[in-house]
């Protein structure tokens, strides 16, 4: 595997560990039961791939033609089950380091996934329309967030709080126009991650918010 492979490759995985424990963290919040972490965490680490493949017409998504990303998202949330049924005293009373912990993880999966989803967009044959491939790394990225949200009866926190998909499509712009002036992959990916994260962290302590008609 050349090491560009290699590198977009462990990119991957570790959105996909990044937003199964988002996702778990979310799901224990609810008090649901060790399925409903799994499947939480699953989906959200999962959803906003499998739809941006629907999109480009890969079928069935990479999600259940490789089981390799299901198995770590699954195991992943397994691990946040476990860790917070043995130290479940210390998980409660401290609600806003884990709150702190998820973001930070959030954070990381969105950077992760809007990058890996401009690629496949771009390896798919749409290196010409840019708009699509920024709109697809913008899907991959906030996807399963948005479905994690509706199922445990949120509105989806990607419109309602903290700078999030707009962070995903300047990650997404940038790593683009990158790439279109032959910057090498892995640095381009690493500046697009990077304004994503460092948005999105940054949105979170300065408590950045985009314009509400009413609040």
């Amino acid at each position: 595997m050349a090491l560009g492979e290699m590198f977009f490759s462990v990119l991957e995985v570790a959105g996909t560990i990044s937003f199964a424990i988002s996702g778990a963290m979310a799901a224990l919040e609810k008090r649901v039961d060790l399925f409903g972490v799994i499947f939480l965490g699953a989906t959200t680490a999962l959803a906003g791939g499998i739809i941006r493949d629907v999109l480009v017409g890969k079928t069935p998504p990479s999600a259940f033609s490789n089981y390799r990303y299901m198995a770590i998202a699954a195991a992943t949330a397994v691990v946040v089950f476990l860790i917070a049924w043995l130290s479940r005293e210390h998980y409660e009373h401290n609600v806003e380091m884990v709150n702190t912990v998820n973001n930070v993880f959030d954070a990381a999966g969105l950077g992760a996934f809007t990058i890996t989803g401009a690629k496949v967009a771009m390896g798919m044959g749409y290196m010409d329309n840019g708009f699509f491939v920024v709109f697809l790394a913008m899907v991959t990225g906030i996807g399963g967030g948005v479905l994690r949200d509706l199922m445990i009866g949120e509105i989806p926190f990607v419109l309602r709080k903290r700078i999030y998909a707009v962070a995903s499509i300047l990650g997404g712009i940038v790593y683009y126009q990158l790439v279109c002036r032959q910057v090498n992959d892995m640095t381009a990916a690493f500046v697009g991650i990077g304004i994503v994260f460092g948005l999105r962290m940054l949105a979170t302590i300065f408590k950045w918010n985009l314009p509400r008609a009413f609040e």
